[in-house]
């Protein structure tokens, strides 16, 4: 499932990535001019990128995407417990 995606108004492309045979679901997070980079990141480290609010880990990351990458963030994890009921 894709979150965000490259277009004219946003240089991210976010997107749940579900491997099979692995125990853990991971949040791709590429910015358009970091995307071969690949970067993704497990609940954990989402969920402590929220606690603290510092994203500075992702590549591309710049604060005026901070609100964006939030909200994105919040709603993967909340469809991540809800996927575990």
């Amino acid at each position: 499932m894709a979150y965000l995606r490259f277009s004219p108004t946003c240089d991210w492309y976010v997107f749940w990535e579900q491997h099979k045979g692995e125990s853990e679901d991971r949040l791709a997070v590429w910015h358009k001019d970091h995307r071969s980079e690949a970067p993704s990141y497990s609940e954990v480290e989402i969920r402590k990128m929220l606690e603290s609010g510092d994203y500075s880990a992702i590549p591309g990351y710049q604060p005026q995407y901070k609100k964006l990458l939030r909200q994105v963030f919040e709603t993967w994890i909340n469809e991540q417990s809800s996927s575990e009921t």
